[in-house]
C-alpha cells in the first residue's frame, strides 16, 4: 500500500545518505546484485511488460559484468536504478544506502515543473514566482530533467507521476545524480523574460521542508488563505477526507487525500459527510483526488459507491509468478505469505503463475442507498496513484461523472500491488519494496496507449500565468462548467 508522496520524501530524505565514501568489494557488491536480481527474477508479476527478457537479460548482464572492482554503495544503487526504471513499475522502489546524510545540503528552491519547464514555486530570494530556471551549476535544466527521471518511478511510460515527484524532490534526486553540492549557481529568467544568475548556499532539508508547505501551486490564495502554513496543514497534507462549500453554486467538493486509514472508519467518514451533503441540498460534487496516491483498494469502492447508481467493476483478472516470498532471508517486512498468497492463488494455476479470473471484492461495488444523485466530477493528475488511480479510472468508465485534470500516476490497463515485500540487502543496504501481485483493470476504452496512466475526459493543465496568480486551473475549470450549467437550468 502506498502512502502519501510527502511523507515519502521527507522519510526517504531524512533516513537516507548519497555519496557516501562507503566501498563495497568485488564479491559484496555482486552478492547484493544477484540478490537484487534474483528477487526481480523470481518474484516480480510483470518484469517484461515493457522490455523483451533478451533485453533486459542483456542489462542485467552488463550490470553485472561492470562489478570488477571495488565500488561505491551508491554507484551500486545506481546500477539497480537503471535496471529498475526499464521494468517501469511505479510500485517497485529503491532507496540508496543510509551511510551519509544529506540533511544540511539540500538544494534551496521550490520548484514546479509545467510541461518540461522548472518554474519558482514560492516567493524567496528576490526570485518572482514564476521564473523559468535555465541551468544550475552550469548543466541546462532540460539535460537535469533527463537525468533525473531514472529516479522517479510511475507505472509505464507515464511521465506526468515523474514530474510531480521530480519537482517535490528535486534536491534529493539532484544529489543523487551529481553529488552533495554546497552551493549553487542558479541562472534563470524572470516572467518578464529577463535573464539572471544568482548563487545560492545549500539549506538543511527541515528549511526546504517548511518552505515547501508555501507552494503557489497549493492554492491557498485561491481559497482566500492568507497563511500557506495553515493551509497546508488543513488542505494539502490532511488525511481524513473533508468537505468545503461553494454554495452559491450548490456545490461541494469533497477532499480524499489518501485512502490510507482504517476501513471503518473511513467508510463511517463517508456516511457522514455524504448525510450532511444532503443536508446542504447540494447539486454538484466534486471529488478532488490529486494528491491521492493510493491506501486501501476497499475504501476507494466504498467512495465510488456514493456516486454511482450502477453496478460498477473494477478489475478483469490478478496475476502472480511465484506463491513464495523470493529471497525470504532477506525481507524485513511483508503480509502473510500463507493467506494472501497460497491460500489465495493455490488453486488457479496457469503455465507461468497462479491467475484469478475474477475480482474477490466485486460484491461490495454496488450503489449505497444513501448516494449522493446529482452531478459529480472528480479531480486527478499525476500525484494520483495504485488506489487514488484505480478510482480515477472507475470515474473514466461511468458515462455519467466527469474526469478533470491530468493523465494519473498509475497505470490504465494495469499495476502490480497488493502484497508488497520490503527487502534490505546483506551489503549495502540498499532498501527494496516490490509487489508480487499484478492487477488488470477493467476498462471500457481501449483506444488508450498502452502505458499510459488513466486520462482525463477534459485535460486542464496548470499554466506560468496561473502559477503566478496562485489560480487553481482545473478546480475553477469545474466550477465555470458548473455556472454554466446552473445558468442553463
Amino acid at each position: 500500500m502506498t502512502k502519501r508522496i510527502l511523507f515519502i520524501v521527507f522519510l526517504f530524505v531524512s533516513s537516507i545518505s548519497v555519496f557516501a565514501q562507503k566501498f563495497l568489494d568485488v564479491s559484496k557488491a555482486s552478492e547484493d546484485f544477484k540478490i537484487f536480481e534474483k528477487i526481480l527474477k523470481d518474484g516480480h508479476p510483470s518484469l517484461y511488460d515493457y522490455i523483451d527478457k533478451e533485453e533486459l537479460d542483456t542489462a542485467f548482464n552488463m550490470a553485472r559484468a561492470s562489478l570488477i572492482e571495488d565500488t561505491l554503495d551508491i554507484s551500486l544503487f545506481k546500477k539497480m536504478q537503471k535496471i529498475t526504471e526499464r521494468v517501469k513499475d511505479g510500485h517497485l522502489l529503491l532507496f540508496p544506502p543510509s551511510t551519509l546524510n544529506t540533511n544540511q545540503y539540500y538544494f534551496p528552491l521550490i520548484l514546479k515543473i509545467i510541461k518540461t519547464d522548472f518554474f519558482i514555486d514560492t516567493d524567496d530570494f528576490g526570485i518572482p514566482i514564476g521564473s523559468k530556471i535555465l541551468a544550475v551549476n552550469g548543466k541546462e535544466i532540460s539535460h537535469i530533467l533527463e537525468a533525473l527521471k531514472k529516479y522517479a518511478v510511475s507505472d509505464g511510460y507515464n511521465l506526468t507521476r515523474k514530474y510531480r515527484d521530480i519537482e517535490l524532490k528535486f534536491g534529493l534526486y539532484y544529489a543523487c545524480e551529481y553529488g552533495v553540492t554546497k552551493e549553487f549557481d542558479i541562472k534563470y529568467s524572470t516572467p518578464e523574460g529577463i535573464e539572471k544568475t544568482i548563487v545560492l548556499p545549500s539549506e538543511s532539508f527541515v528549511i526546504v521542508k517548511h518552505r515547501n508547505t508555501k507552494r503557489n501551486s497549493y492554492f491557498a490564495k485561491y481559497h482566500s488563505q492568507k497563511d500557506g502554513i495553515d493551509f497546508f496543514a488543513e488542505h494539502i497534507n490532511k488525511k481524513e477526507p473533508f468537505i468545503y462549500y461553494k454554495h452559491h453554486l450548490k456545490t461541494a467538493v469533497l477532499v480524499v487525500n489518501s485512502f490510507s486509514g482504517d476501513i471503518n472508519a473511513f467508510k463511517s467518514s463517508l456516511i457522514r459527510l455524504f448525510k450532511e451533503i444532503r443536508k446542504n441540498k447540494i447539486k454538484h460534487l466534486v471529488i478532488d483526488i490529486r494528491y491521492n496516491d493510493g491506501g486501501y483498494r476497499p475504501n476507494a469502492i466504498n467512495l465510488f459507491s456514493f456516486v454511482t447508481d450502477t453496478i460498477f467493476k473494477q478489475r478483469t483478472s490478478s496475476f502472480v509468478s511465484s506463491l513464495t516470498i523470493p529471497e525470504k532471508e532477506y525481507s524485513t517486512r511483508s503480509y502473510d505469505e500463507k493467506q494472501f498468497l497460497k491460500d489465495k492463488f493455490y488453486n488457479h494455476p496457469v503455465y507461468d503463475g497462479w491467475k484469478l479470473n475474477f475480482d474477490d471484492l466485486e460484491t461490495m461495488m454496488i450503489p449505497n442507498r444513501e448516494r449522493f444523485t446529482g452531478n459529480v466530477y472528480v479531480l486527478a493528475g499525476g500525484a494520483t496513484f495504485s488506489a487514488g488511480s484505480s478510482f480515477a479510472l472507475l470515474a473514466k468508465n461511468d458515462p455519467d461523472i466527469l474526469l478533470v485534470g491530468e493523465e494519473t500516476g498509475g497505470g490504465y490497463y494495469t499495476h502490480t500491488g497488493q502484497f508488497p515485500v520490503h527487502y534490505k540487502l546483506p551489503n549495502s543496504k540498499i532498501i527494496m519494496v516490490m509487489s508480487m501481485e499484478k492487477i488488470l483493470h477493467y476498462v471500457k476504452d481501449t483506444s488508450i496507449p498502452k502505458g499510459s496512466g488513466v486520462s482525463p475526459d477534459r485535460t486542464v493543465s496548470l499554466t506560468k500565468e496561473d502559477l503566478i496568480k496562485g489560480k487553481d486551473t482545473q478546480l475553477d475549470y469545474i466550477f465555470k462548467v458548473i455556472h454554466g450549467h446552473t445558468k442553463s437550468k
